[in-house]
C-alpha cells in the first residue's frame, strides 16, 4: 500500500475579477435596457391607442411573456454555449431589432395595423411587434449571467441572487431615468436607437472577453 495521502479534490475555479465586473455590468445595464424600453414602447402605443388601462395590460402582459419566454429558453441555450460569445450575440441580436423598431415607429406602424379592424387585436398585434422579440431575447442574458458565474454549485443561490437583484436594480433605474429624463430631452426614437447602439457596443466587450478568457 502506498504511504501517500489521497488527492485532495481541487478547490472550485473562480470567476476572474474583470469577467465578473463585466457580468455584473451587463446584468445592471441590460436590466436599464429592458424596462427602459418597456417605457419607451408605452410611448409608442399609446398615442395610436390610448393610455387607458387595456392598453398598459397589453403593455405589461407582452413584456412579461417576452422574459418568461426569454428565461425559459437562456437557461437550455446557456448550459450548451456557456460563454461570452452567446453573450455577444444575445446583445446583437437584440440591438438589430431595437433599429427595426426605430424604421417603424417612421410611420410604418401605423400602416401595418391599418388593415386590422379589431381595435384589441390591432393593440396586441403592435405591442407583439414592438415588445416581444427583444424582451425575449433580452431576458436570455439572466440565466447566461449565472452560467458564466458560477463555479461552485454550493454558492448557486448567492451568484443568482445577488444578480437577480442587480439586474433589478437595473430595471428600477432604467424605468426611472427614461420616463424622467430620456423622453423628455431625446424623445422615443432617439431612445431606441441610442439603446441599440449602445447593445453594439456592449456586444463588443463580450466578444473581448471572450477572446480574454481564451
Amino acid at each position: 500500500m502506498s504511504d501517500e495521502p489521497p488527492a485532495l479534490p481541487a478547490p472550485p475555479r473562480r470567476a476572474g475579477t474583470a469577467v465578473a465586473l463585466l457580468v455584473v455590468f451587463d446584468a445592471a445595464t441590460l436590466g436599464f435596457v429592458t424596462l427602459g424600453f418597456e417605457m419607451v414602447a408605452s410611448r409608442i402605443l399609446t398615442p395610436l391607442f390610448g393610455s387607458g388601462i387595456y392598453t398598459w395590460a397589453t403593455i405589461i402582459s407582452i413584456v412579461v411573456a417576452g422574459l418568461m419566454a426569454g428565461y425559459f429558453l437562456g437557461g437550455f441555450l446557456a448550459d450548451r454555449f456557456p460563454g461570452f460569445g452567446f453573450a455577444a450575440l444575445i446583445k446583437l441580436l437584440a440591438a438589430a431589432w431595437l433599429v427595426l423598431v426605430f424604421a417603424l415607429t417612421a410611420g410604418s406602424l401605423e400602416a401595418m395595423i391599418g388593415g386590422i379592424d379589431d381595435e384589441t387585436t390591432a393593440l396586441f398585434a403592435s405591442g407583439i411587434v414592438i415588445c416581444f422579440p427583444p424582451l425575449v431575447v433580452l431576458g436570455m442574458y439572466s440565466p447566461l449571467s449565472v452560467r458564466l458565474l458560477l463555479r461552485d454549485p454550493a454558492a448557486a443561490g448567492k451568484v443568482s441572487g445577488g444578480l437577480f437583484a442587480v439586474s433589478s436594480l437595473g430595471n428600477i433605474v432604467g424605468i426611472i431615468v427614461t420616463t424622467f429624463v430620456l423622453i423628455p430631452a431625446v424623445g422615443t426614437r432617439g431612445i431606441t436607437l441610442g439603446f441599440a447602439t449602445f447593445l453594439a457596443l456592449s456586444a463588443l466587450l463580450s466578444l473581448g472577453a471572450r477572446l480574454y478568457r481564451r
